[in-house]
């Protein structure tokens, strides 16, 4: 085995790995885009959450916790 055989191998493997990122590329371009428009999706609906959030917010009770410090008899 000389050298050119083993810079061929090797020239074989990045061009194996660059025909398999090509191959899933379109895939990895829909991923990216589909994470940008959620991204977009939850950046538009903030204003909403927040008002729901509110509107259901339902004010708490005064609670008072002097009773546990109080002595049983």
């Amino acid at each position: 085995m000389d050298t050119g055989t083993i810079f061929g191998f090797i020239a074989g493997y990045f061009a194996a790995i660059a025909g398999v990122f090509l191959l899933y590329l379109p895939d990895i371009l829909l991923l990216v885009a589909l994470l940008l428009a959620s991204g977009m999706f939850q950046l538009l609906l903030l204003p909403f959450a927040i008002l729901v959030r509110r509107l259901r917010h339902r004010p708490e009770a005064q609670v008072d916790s002097a009773w546990l410090l109080e002595r049983h008899r």
